[in-house]
């Protein structure tokens, strides 16, 4: 996940649909006081979730979700199965079904390896996996609430749309229609071959989990109404590898007319930054990719497209993440593909082709090589400043000065928290100015570090301490109510603020409103950041202006494209 490779309960009723949004036209909409405990169902609230939903597939049913007046439809199928033909293909049409199906089991999560989770805790997997999760304040086609779509991060293994991290309610419970679903991943998601590049018809293949979410897209436009949303105000979300989906999402034309804002968590880095080639944001070409597929043939022992979906998913899932297996033929990302992702990051924003919609985005304090537990010696440091700075290492180390190894790791992670800030706002830059965007953006750092740890999310503590690489996501859906982690009454009230900033956000296409912290958008002259978690104010850029200018000076000269 890092970019670089160094070394007393607080509680209140939560407000109806006018006690946050107001009335249809209000501008802000007002942030939702107190926060959100989960809650046992009403009466009210059960009949609610057994009232029959229409979608073009058949009549379904929900379930009380975690808070009560929310209801939640669990596993609903929003395309066919990808197994046998469909592997490695576009999306197929969902079946349809009879009478009144019960979505009140979560649905099968796509093929991959799962460890360091109970068993209990983890879905079903199947290459039937391409359904998704529905929460709603009110199934009904007079609400018109705002929709927020979710992508979730990882890229291979031990994530689905089902987990607690994910669980909508409590947006739901500030009026938001909050969707979660399953996409392909690892292999299944990412495989390029040139069997399958002249399958496709346009040249390329690849992309398959950007493809789901599309087929997701178009379920939610055809349907959301039914649930109480509004399809002309929905909001894409995601956080990494998902934050990359969205990044392409706004360039391709796949998409277009099917979201209206952009929320990227971990986020977005200024398109020459050379940081990209070392994350999940980043992209292979598609000789590159190719070229992996045809080294993953042969490390499957197949000899064609037609003998890798002759194979189990399970061989897949096992071959792929077995020990020691190489790394040419098992790495399985985003690629530029020509028709999915058209063209570059870099292009996009200089032909002006990204979509102009409002964008929340940014990054935390502790990932991408920062870390509170950092060891680096002076010499390390300067090897690093030489080999990355060249001529300008010394200016470097003038702007970060080290003379022992504890102020280099300290100054390392200075730099490191510097630089991430930088590059985000220099993407926001590109964004307004390159691109010509009339869209606001509000770029964020987030700087609070989640207590304890989570039991039911393997991805977390593999990502770190501190502010580490998903810190936020708990904070951003406002559901601490279920996970396992000793909150405090702190973390409930930054739950709160950050919740109630993403269902502004998802409600008119600005974070603010009434009783939350001011968040400027951005200002192309103005190289600052909105602080989130431990504060909620405004920051420079980096720690200082001859620092800010040295940071853009260095991605203002790359060479390198994204």
């Amino acid at each position: 996940m890092n970019r670089r490779d160094v070394p007393p309960t607080f509680h209140s009723t939560p407000l109806g649909r006018r006690g946050f949004l107001g009335v249809a036209g209000a501008t802000a909409g007002a942030a939702l006081v107190g926060t959100v405990q989960a809650a046992p169902a009403s009466a009210a609230g059960r009949a609610a979730a057994e009232r029959p939903v229409r979608t073009d597939s058949g009549l379904v049913t929900g379930v009380p979700a975690a808070l009560d007046g929310v209801t939640v439809y669990k596993g609903i199928p929003y395309a066919a199965s990808t197994a046998g033909a469909n592997r490695w293909r576009a999306p197929r049409p969902a079946p349809s079904w009879k009478g009144v199906r019960k979505a009140d089991t979560w649905g099968a999560a796509c093929p991959q390896p799962v460890t360091g989770i109970a068993a209990d805790k983890v879905p079903p997997l199947s290459e039937d996996c391409l359904n998704l999760n529905v929460w709603t304040p009110g199934a009904s086609s007079r609400e018109r609430r705002p929709v927020f779509v979710w992508i979730y991060g990882g890229r291979n293994s031990a994530m689905w749309a089902s987990q607690p991290v994910y669980d909508g309610a409590g947006l739901a419970a500030k009026g938001v229609v909050v969707v979660t679903f399953n996409h392909r991943v690892g292999a299944f998601g990412g495989l390029v071959h040139p069997e399958l590049s002249a399958e496709t018809g346009h040249g390329g293949s690849g992309n398959w989990g950007v493809l789901d979410t599309v087929a997701a897209l178009k379920w939610v436009r055809r349907n959301i109404a039914a649930f109480g949303g509004d399809p002309d105000r929905v909001t894409i979300g995601g956080w990494s590898h998902g934050s990359s989906f969205v990044n392409i999402l706004m360039i391709s034309k796949l998409a277009r007319g099917l979201y209206h804002r952009a929320l990227l968590a971990a986020g977005v880095q200024y398109t020459k930054d050379p940081a990209l080639g070392h994350v999940a944001g980043g992209y292979d070409t598609l000789a590159a990719a190719e070229a992996n597929g045809t080294a993953f043939t042969a490390y499957m022992g197949a000899s064609s497209l037609a003998g890798l979906r002759a194979l189990s998913a399970d061989e897949i899932v096992t071959k792929v993440y077995a020990p020691g297996a190489p790394a040419a033929g098992t790495d399985f990302g985003n690629v530029l593909d020509g028709h999915v992702l058209p063209t570059t990051y870099t292009d996009a924003m200089e032909s002006g082709t990204e979509a102009d919609v409002p964008v929340l985005t940014g990054n935390n304090k502790d990932e991408n090589g920062a870390s509170p537990t950092l060891s680096m010696t002076v010499a390390q440091f300067q090897a690093y400043a030489a080999t990355t700075f060249g001529d300008q290492a010394q200016r470097f180390l003038t702007l970060y000065p080290a003379g022992t190894d504890a102020e280099a790791a300290a100054q390392y992670n200075n730099y490191a928290r510097d630089e991430e800030r930088v590059s985000t706002f220099l993407w926001g830059t590109q964004f307004k100015n390159t691109a010509g965007s009339r869209s606001p953006v509000y770029n964020y750092w987030w700087t609070h570090a989640p207590p304890g740890s989570d039991t039911t999310n393997p991805i977390e503590p593999a990502n770190g301490v501190g502010a580490y690489h998903g810190a936020e996501k708990y904070y951003l859906f406002g559901n601490l109510y279920g996970t396992d982690r000793p909150w405090t009454d702190k973390d409930r009230e930054i739950a709160d603020t950050t919740s109630s900033y993403v269902a502004n956000f998802a409600a008119t296409g600005n974070p603010n409103g009434r009783s939350l912290p001011a968040w400027p958008a951005l200002r192309t002259g103005t190289p600052q950041s909105m602080e989130l978690g431990d504060a909620f104010e405004a920051i420079p850029a980096a720690d200082s202006e001859a620092k800010f200018a040295f940071l853009e000076t260095y991605l203002l000269s790359q060479t390198t494209q994204y």
